[in-house]
């Protein structure tokens, strides 16, 4: 499918593999806003040079590198030089990973995690059910570590549950200062230094994450809208692009065509 110019994004389901997706994309030259998946989400890096901001700290992705994003890490994705970049993604729903088990690190530029990835890449195109459940197995093996993340402050903490429990609905900010107790600039510093995206951002990372399982799901967009707390399909349609690089239309002909 087409991602502006001659750039191209192409989403599939994974065979045999209820909860998982790849995601590819080549020639891209224009970036993604910050946003976060609810999913891991790891591979590899094709082509060119990936600019991403994640963990508070700038990457660089370049061939054959592995990034890796926890469930709700929140990063972006740009092009790190003229050329563009070219990957694919692997999103799996954090019931297929068992422990709680985290990417300890944003990226690894080493063989072994490279050769683990394009493996498995192998086994999703060309093997059957029971070769890519292993080579996903041995590749979650490989990348991921114990460890936790910074919830940030309590306060903070009871804004986030707020909007992970309320994401679609008309919140005020004047509420969400209420509960944190500070001024609306503080909250939005101090949640954006915590969780790496301000309350309305963080929201609307929420509603497409929804809007996209309803997509797959075949549910009409005008309904979409509606229920994620967008005015119109219009509306939809901007913020879905800004986070997922293609149109709701797009990714669900990419699904179902």
């Amino acid at each position: 499918m087409k991602h502006r110019s001659s750039a191209q994004i192409e989403y599939r389901g994974v065979r045999g593999l209820a909860g998982a997706e790849t995601l590819t994309a080549t020639g891209l030259r224009t970036g993604f806003d910050r946003h976060f998946h609810d999913t891991y989400s790891f591979g590899l890096i094709l082509g060119g040079v990936e600019r991403c901001d994640v963990r508070r700290s700038r990457q660089f992705f370049e061939p054959g590198a592995v990034p890796m994003f926890n469930p709700g890490e929140v990063h972006d994705g740009a092009p790190a030089t003229e050329h563009g970049w070219s990957y694919r993604m692997l999103y799996i729903d954090p019931a297929l990973v068992a422990g709680e088990r985290l990417f300890a690190l944003p990226q690894r530029r080493d063989a072994t995690a490279a050769a683990a990835l394009r493996r498995l890449f192998d086994a999703i195109d060309c093997g059957s059910e029971l070769g890519i459940e292993e080579a996903l197995a041995c590749a979650l093996e490989i990348l991921l570590d114990e460890n936790h993340r910074d919830r940030g402050a309590p306060a903070l903490s009871k804004v986030r549950e707020r909007l992970d429990a309320e994401y679609c609905a008309p919140l005020r900010l004047r509420e969400l200062c209420a509960m944190a107790g500070v001024s609306p600039t503080r909250l939005a510093r101090g949640f954006e230094a915590a969780y790496g995206l301000t309350p309305h951002r963080y929201q609307q990372s929420r509603r497409i994450a929804k809007a996209r399982r309803m997509i797959l799901a075949g549910t009409p967009l005008a309904e979409i809208a509606a229920a994620c707390g967008y005015a119109d399909q219009t509306h939809l349609n901007r913020w879905f692009v800004r986070v997922q690089g293609v149109t709701p239309g797009r990714l669900r002909r990419a699904f179902f065509s």
